[in-house]
């Protein structure tokens, strides 16, 4: 791992391995969006879906980036005058999934397509991309998690070597795999019939993804107090997907002893999710069982999140 990799610069722009990462990985998304979406609804309007997904997403993550940190820019980036800089960097995952969101809102409403079948589209492709960024990470000092004390573990893909010397978890490793898995999932999923649910499993995937990942990183990250962004974030996002996914069940064929049961075990989960993130600084139990636990109840959330339960006839 080193200081971001430089390649060239021309001017205030700079070129650098990270930002190649993020250029393919946005690249792949478009021409795979446009494969995938070339029956329905076109390749051409797949293009133009594609460039206000990534419009929405700069913009979605710049803007929720200086929501949070506008003390931080004000003070220590030169002030206001950092906002419009788009080219120094400061943006946030989570912004620009909801920017992306709703560019392709934005374009389906003016174009007058199934909004349902573009986010399902864009979904597919956003998860390729955000594997091309998280793997752009190793040419950064982003992504990483503790400290490996034990030298039989410090070696690749266990750990990488700080600008310092010293060896660290791969977390960017671990979210980039994950997601590229997601890529895998969704594109199984996007020509089915119920338009949408492509969209809302990548947005609960995302979720119970982030939520342990973050809490592995030790790098730099957007936190409130003790919480994370990313983890409120993705707690947020994936809970309002899920309980609309209930609501549309519940509407269409009554409640079950199944959307019952789903609902208890999200709210079970939120809340052993919540005592093992405190436990991880503050108890004497081991971290790596913790983090296991964690996996297990977030796998089980995931299941019941996407699991809708039988269709009556």
């Amino acid at each position: 791992m080193n200081e971001m990799t430089v390649l060239a610069t021309f001017g205030p722009f700079t070129i650098t391995a990270f930002g190649l990462c993020v250029t393919a990985g946005a690249l792949l998304a478009i021409c795979l969006a446009a494969f995938l979406g070339r029956k329905n609804p076109g390749v051409n309007a797949m293009l133009s879906m594609s460039a206000a997904a990534l419009v929405g997403a700069v913009l979605g993550g710049r803007i929720l980036y200086c929501l949070t940190m506008l003390d931080f820019i004000l003070i220590d980036l030169g002030g206001a005058g950092f906002i419009p800089q788009l080219w120094q960097g400061g943006y946030t995952l989570y912004g620009a999934v909801l920017g992306a969101g709703a560019g392709v809102w934005l374009y389906a409403k003016a174009t007058h397509r199934k909004t349902g079948r573009l986010l399902d589209l864009a979904a597919v492709g956003g998860a390729v991309a955000l594997a091309f960024e998280r793997g752009g990470e190793y040419f950064t000092t982003q992504g990483l998690g503790e400290y490996i004390m034990d030298e039989a573990w410090c070696r690749f893909p266990f750990a990488v070597e700080g600008i310092y010397g010293d060896w660290q978890i791969p977390v960017f490793m671990y979210e980039a795999l994950c997601a590229l898995v997601m890529a895998i999932v969704l594109w199984c999923m996007v020509n089915r019939k119920e338009e949408g649910r492509t969209a809302q499993a990548f947005i609960i995937l995302l979720g119970v993804t982030q939520i342990i990942l973050e809490s592995l990183r030790e790098d730099e990250f957007i936190r409130f107090g003790f919480v994370r962004l990313n983890m409120l974030a993705a707690a947020i996002t994936m809970g309002l997907t899920f309980f609309y996914r209930v609501y549309a069940v519940v509407k269409k064929q009554g409640w079950s002893a199944w959307q019952i049961i789903r609902l208890v075990l999200f709210v079970v989960g939120i809340v052993v999710v919540i005592l093992i993130e405190f436990a991880l600084d503050k108890s004497t139990i081991d971290n790596v069982l913790l983090y296991f636990v964690m996996a297990a109840t977030l796998a089980v959330m995931a299941a019941a999140m996407l699991l809708d339960g039988r269709k009556k006839l």
